[in-house]
């Protein structure tokens, strides 16, 4: 039997060639550890009001790392009572309870400030915080913190949260763009920085003593863009007051 050898060399590169994609399509990534800061940046006279001089202080965040659906909120649905605490009050105890008790959520917590003017949890103008998770293809990311010059707001990440790979790269960068503004629906509303001072009413966070909870009056609404549920209000852009940030360990 004569044996072509021009032939026996192609095919022996056809298989190579294909044993190569597979070992590609089947390329597993160890898990990459991230480093997430959100800052406030917000400045004196953002917020036309005397409350905080115009900044816009944050709540102490909560993040949640995770597979699957988002389990902190859904948009267009009633706000969780976790949800509720955070944008009302900037309380995240029920939140971080709830995440701990979620079998998609790999890990998850509260993370305060350096201390602030008032040695306290939240993080106010030029401070900062930061927290790692180790995450592997597929996981994500998701946060709350309360829009303090609000009745019931918070900022999250969109579209159920971010995916912390693309393929096999790891995030890395700015995510502000990626941050809204929502508003929970769970107490009425005023313009930021506005408002009655004491009940009856929608009261603000910064009138109220800073151990109150679920002060104001109550609402029932789905989660909606605080935008597009109040046009006519002033709302400072997001990149003006948080800045979010991912880096992967080397």
């Amino acid at each position: 039997m004569t044996i072509n050898i021009r032939f026996l060399l192609m095919l022996l590169t056809v298989l190579t060639l294909a044993a190569c994609d597979d070992d590609d399509d089947n390329v597993t990534i160890d898990p990459v550890t991230f480093d997430v800061t959100i800052e406030n940046i917000s400045t004196p006279g953002l917020i036309d009001t005397e409350r905080a001089m115009g900044t816009n202080p944050l709540s102490p965040p909560v993040y949640a790392h995770f597979i699957g659906e988002d389990p902190m909120f859904t948009a267009g649905e009633l706000a969780n009572a976790g949800t509720e605490s955070i944008a009302e009050d900037g309380f995240p105890d029920a939140m971080v309870a709830m995440l701990a008790g979620n079998s998609d959520v790999k890990s998850s917590g509260a993370v305060t400030s350096p201390g602030g003017p008032d040695d306290g949890p939240a993080v106010f103008a030029g401070e900062s915080i930061s927290f790692s998770i180790t995450a592997e293809e597929g996981d994500k990311l998701q946060f709350e913190t309360m829009f303090v010059q609000s009745n019931d707001w918070f900022y999250t990440f969109s579209n159920g949260g971010v995916e912390l790979f693309d393929g096999t790269t790891p995030l890395s960068g700015d995510l502000t763009d990626r941050v809204v503004v929502y508003d929970a629906g769970t107490e009425e509303d005023t313009a930021p920085g506005t408002g009655p001072t004491m009940e009856p009413g929608p009261v603000q966070k910064p009138v109220q003593d800073p151990e109150a909870s679920n002060v104001g009056t109550a609402e029932s609404v789905p989660v909606q863009l605080a935008r597009e549920r109040h046009p006519s209000f002033t709302i400072p852009d997001n990149n003006a007051v948080i800045r979010v940030t991912i880096t992967p360990r080397s």
